[in-house]
């Protein structure tokens, strides 16, 4: 007994150590370290093998982009400053002017740009010799006979900046196809305008701002306007007298779906045409004045006051604005207006 006791007293503390089974490893934290990087290399070694032919096949693909040569944009060619359309136009007028002509009476309508066929240049070879490349345009114009006729005709002319211009046999003719003279369906002058009724306010202010238009007086027509700003003015047609004043098609911005059905817009835009005469024009007892047509903007057309604020060529009438006439920042006078329009045409 006192052996066995003598026994119990000298075990350490960590006596439960002599009977374990299994103990833990020293390196049990390493070893998970390292299969944690093994597992980090592998994801790495698969990421690789995929993504590298991806990445090869994106090279392989952008390599000819990358070896092009960069496309330097061409200059716009300027149809008005053609080196060949004097040529060109003088040598159709001559043609018509044959006797006999090729078209009786016929004259040039426009003259409608050029296809560029060959640009001009010199090349020197090795022993010095110089070798010349002519630039070549057709040239496009339209020519109009006495009855109407629209007819095409092309020249090609040869040019070079030392040599000039010179013409390459005869122009062509080439009838256009008529237009069609029946009625268009769905043809409307303003497409995002719908029609609204003409009331006789309306066609009220439309004669009176026909009447200050042709007034000659730059009060007149401001006050027909109605534009108060004192820094404006506006500019009416000199020696002129309108006659006749006609209100065609009337249209306004479509109301909201909600509105009213008995809501009357507060702007709209007609179409007015009106006889113009001139001071010293003779008409005799069976003309009448030639007609000019112009869209107007109308101002409170809601209102039995309605006025012109703006207005413009026919077809204009969906990019008019209140005011946009007016001269700003200066008064100009009937006396200043007079000084500028000359004679009239039928002195």
């Amino acid at each position: 007994m006192a052996r066995n006791a003598n026994k119990n007293i000298n075990r350490p503390d960590d006596f439960w150590l002599y009977d374990a089974e299994e103990l833990p490893r020293a390196d049990v934290g390493a070893v998970r370290t390292t299969v944690k990087r093994m597992k980090l290399v592998k994801i790495w070694i698969v990421s690789s093998c995929v993504l590298l032919p991806i990445a090869l096949l994106a090279i392989i693909s952008f390599l000819p982009k990358f070896l092009e040569e960069p496309v330097v944009a061409q200059a716009p060619v300027n149809q008005l400053d053609s080196p060949t359309k004097a040529a060109a136009m003088k040598s159709v007028q001559d043609w018509l002017n044959k006797q006999p002509s090729p078209m009786p009476g016929a004259r040039i309508l426009s003259w409608d740009g050029v296809d560029v066929q060959a640009e001009p240049k010199t090349t020197t070879d090795s022993k010095g010799n110089v070798t010349e490349t002519q630039g070549l345009q057709l040239n496009n114009l339209t020519l109009i006979s006495p009855s109407g006729s629209i007819f095409s005709t092309q020249v090609q002319v040869a040019y070079s900046p030392t040599r000039g211009a010179k013409v390459l046999g005869e122009p062509t003719l080439i009838p256009h196809a008529p237009d069609d003279k029946q009625s268009w369906p769905n043809l409307k002058a303003w497409p995002g305008l719908v029609q609204t009724p003409k009331l006789p306010p309306v066609e009220q202010a439309a004669a009176a701002w026909a009447k200050a238009f042709t007034s000659g007086d730059p009060d007149a027509l401001r006050l027909a306007v109605g534009d108060t700003s004192p820094d404006r003015s506006y500019v009416p047609l000199v020696q002129a007298t309108a006659s006749n004043v006609a209100v065609g098609d009337v249209a306004a911005r479509p109301l909201p779906a909600d509105a009213d059905k008995n809501t009357k817009p507060t702007q709209v835009v007609a179409q007015v045409s009106f006889g113009i005469s001139w001071e010293g024009q003779n008409l005799g007892t069976a003309q009448t004045p030639a007609r000019v047509t112009y869209d107007v903007l109308i101002d409170k057309a809601d209102t039995a006051a309605p006025q012109v604020v703006a207005w413009g060529g026919a077809g204009s009438g969906e990019s008019l604005k209140p005011y946009m006439n007016a001269v700003d920042g200066r008064k100009i006078s009937a006396a200043t207006i007079d000084k500028a329009v000359p004679a009239a045409a039928g002195k």
